[in-house]
């Protein structure tokens, strides 16, 4: 299997954006419990309408419940989780040890992925990870490419960023906000204070705190070869067309192609981007800024950007068998991904004119424009002398497409086992 391209979502722009762009994986945040609190993030309804979306282009949906969860959030949080988990989620990324341990007895058969701000940064973390019922680790930012290379190796999936911001301290343990202002970034709630004005020169105007954003994309084939499972995008933030190239340069590099970095660094950088953790270049270099050209260079690729995600993709091929028999009604039955549907029309009238051939049939069901199906076979049983509407066989493509989408959905839906749990800590630990 080639390497997962996961993208950040912080709106159902950005999910169309991340599909259509090729992404193999999204990730979220709920109206609470993200650590990423200011971003739009997603009503329960918006969440279940990007995990159908998602689920229709047979690609994974993740949400970030990545907080610290205080003792009397606990019933809300799970909560929270048993409704995600009931939409269809694939996987929680969590940071908090006391809430994955609640979310490993309530819902036992969830993945669950140890957040990046956990810290997990040599190999050793990444096997305690995986002891305590974690599917997958999402690495530290500020690694080399040696290292991730060698926790890799573990028995356990490892997703690395590959694109994005870099926080000034270690991944998840910066407190600077919370001291300064008052906003826990362990609580999705970062000031991002280091973006200020801070010089280390008396009298100088500089912002010595402020790290260009990562760009590892030239380092995803040797990622890969590693045994990475998923390269990140940071970003839940930022606008649809970010999420636009950023997916679009990693999915032409994972695929051999040459990515676009020149619209990338013009839609979003800090004075261009850095890769001096991966490699090892760690220095002055590293240190950027938003500067008033880069806020104006993205004025000019937005619109390009846009008509990246603006058609429907496809996501697989369908198959279609119709029969047309005198006194019986039309059928029309619809098969893609392993699942197939059946409807039925009215009853043919015999044909006056030129009766209904297999090549009127197949330029109906063909025109599948604005759905995630491009048309496959043609199976016609057609009596002689008989005719069908062009409208009515629009009509029979349109029904059969809506329950077909509805069958994949709940295809992909995983039944979830819910078990209860007593929110007291002896309880929650299986301490007696």
């Amino acid at each position: 299997m080639s390497i997962e391209i996961l993208a950040p979502a912080g709106s159902l722009d950005s999910i169309y954006a991340a599909v259509r762009c090729g992404a193999n994986a999204v990730y979220v945040g709920g109206s609470r419990f993200s650590a990423r609190a200011n971003a739009t993030n997603f009503s329960p309804e918006e969440l279940e309408k990007a995990v159908d979306y998602c689920h229709l282009h047979n690609v994974k949906i993740y949400q970030a419940v990545n907080t610290l969860v205080f003792d009397d959030e606990l019933s809300d949080f799970l909560k929270a989780a048993k409704l995600s988990a009931e939409l269809g989620i694939d996987a929680f990324i969590v940071q908090d040890v006391g809430a994955a341990e609640m979310l490993k007895q309530a819902l036992p058969d969830m993945k669950l992925n140890a957040s990046t701000q956990m810290s997990i940064h040599p190999k050793e973390g990444a096997l305690l990870a995986k002891e305590s019922g974690f599917s997958r680790v999402v690495l530290s930012r500020e690694l080399s490419l040696e290292t991730i290379k060698d926790i890799a190796s573990a028995d356990i999936e490892v997703e690395a960023f590959i694109h994005g911001a870099l926080c000034m301290s270690v991944s998840g343990q910066c407190y600077m906000s919370a001291m300064i202002g008052s906003r826990s970034a362990d609580r999705g709630l970062c000031a991002q204070a280091c973006r200020l004005p801070f010089s280390a020169i008396k009298g100088q105007d500089r912002n010595d705190l402020s790290l260009k954003d990562l760009s590892g994309i030239d380092f995803i084939p040797e990622l890969e070869k590693a045994g990475v499972t998923s390269i990140k995008i940071e970003g839940r933030m930022k606008r649809a067309e970010y999420v636009a190239a950023a997916v679009s340069a990693c999915r032409a590099k994972a695929d051999g192609k040459e990515p676009d970095t020149d619209t990338l660094e013009a839609v979003f950088s800090r004075s261009g981007f850095t890769d001096g953790y991966l490699t090892g270049k760690l220095g002055a270099e590293m240190f950027g800024t938003r500067r008033k050209e880069d806020v104006v260079a993205a004025k000019d690729v937005l619109p390009k950007l846009a008509e990246l995600y603006h058609r429907e993709t496809k996501a697989c091929t369908a198959d279609f068998e119709c029969t047309i028999r005198s006194d019986e009604r039309v059928t029309l039955k619809m098969s893609a991904d392993g699942e197939s549907v059946t409807v039925r029309g009215d009853i043919p009238q015999a044909a006056q004119n030129r009766p209904t051939d297999c090549e009127m049939i197949e330029k109906q069901l063909s025109k599948l424009g604005d759905t995630p199906y491009s048309f496959g076979k043609l199976k016609a049983n057609i009596g002689e002398g008989l005719i069908v509407p062009a409208s009515a066989l629009n009509a029979l493509r349109r029904e059969a497409v809506g329950k077909l989408n509805e069958a994949r959905i709940k295809a992909k839906r995983r039944p979830q086992r819910f078990v209860p749990v007593e929110l007291t800590f002896p309880k929650l630990l299986n301490i007696k």
